[in-house]
């Protein structure tokens, strides 16, 4: 009996080493609009769209019917050099009080969060007019849900990113990019004509209450499951030894059983980090 709870206790603590997670709040984020003011260290960040679109269709910079946030993360004591399982990924904002907008709209337009084709942006040097600004990307990362929507208080807004879709961005920010990892926030919400409150309004880090977009990843080194860093001979001997058991440890891709996929993931990262 001692020796299965030790067997038990070490499974669990190879498993929350296996298992890590990121959370932080930007580094940088800026309001993306002609009229912006104090773009750069404004506490407050603006989304809005025309209604059917959150970009810009003419390729152009926004400007009146369309406003853009960006954020840049620095992804902080994540190793370079080798390749990670994204598991699940999260960025919450927080709306400030009262939302311009009800609920059933909110889940009609939802705040999208699409990657940006550069991070060379910083507040201190923004400039709307700089002819090289970050473009917002055609792929849709995730989608805000309304489950916290009150109009009585600021309230949480999650955005659930699509693992499969951020993970290379993810590895491409650590590996490709020195960790710098930058999300452009976008809406087809419309503010109902020019001086409408019909839009996204939420508070940057530069509000001085610390409610600031948030950026959580909880990722492991991808095919290393007893959590040392490195995908090898233990990591296959694990899967191997709980195949087709409900495993949480051995089950890499959470989908309830140690099979197949778990083992290919083994084997395709095998020598990853080591």
């Amino acid at each position: 009996m001692r020796i299965a709870m030790a067997l038990l206790s070490l499974t669990l603590c190879f498993g929350a080493r296996a298992q890590q997670t990121y959370q932080a709040q930007p580094t940088d984020d800026v309001w993306y609009y002609d009229n912006a003011f104090n773009a750069g260290f404004t506490a407050i960040l603006r989304v809005w769209g025309d209604g059917a679109n959150a970009v810009d269709p003419t390729g152009t910079r926004p400007a009146l019917n369309f406003s853009y946030a960006l954020a840049k993360w620095r992804l902080n004591g994540i190793p370079a050099g080798r390749q990670y399982q994204v598991i699940r990924a999260q960025i919450t904002v927080v709306q400030t009080q009262p939302p311009g907008y009800t609920r059933a709209e909110g889940e009609l337009f939802p705040l999208e969060a699409r990657p940006l084709s550069h991070t060379n942006f910083t507040e201190q040097t923004w400039d709307y007019n700089a002819p090289n600004n970050p473009e917002i990307g055609a792929t849709i990362f995730g989608e805000s849900q309304m489950t916290n929507y009150r109009t009585d208080a600021p309230f949480a807004i999650p955005v659930p990113l699509d693992v499969e879709a951020f993970e290379p961005y993810f590895n491409a920010a650590v590996n490709q990019n020195n960790g710098a990892l930058g999300i452009g926030f976008v809406s087809r919400m419309d503010p109902g004509g020019q001086g409408g409150n019909r839009f996204y309004r939420f508070y940057s880090r530069n509000d001085s209450g610390g409610r600031g977009p948030v950026l959580q990843v909880v990722y492991r080194v991808a095919g290393d499951v007893n959590g040392d860093g490195c995908a090898d001979d233990a990591d296959l001997l694990t899967v191997l030894f709980n195949f087709g058991s409900n495993d949480a440890q051995a089950d890499l891709n959470g989908d309830g059983v140690v099979d197949d996929a778990d083992l290919l993931q083994v084997l395709f990262h095998f020598g990853n980090g080591c």
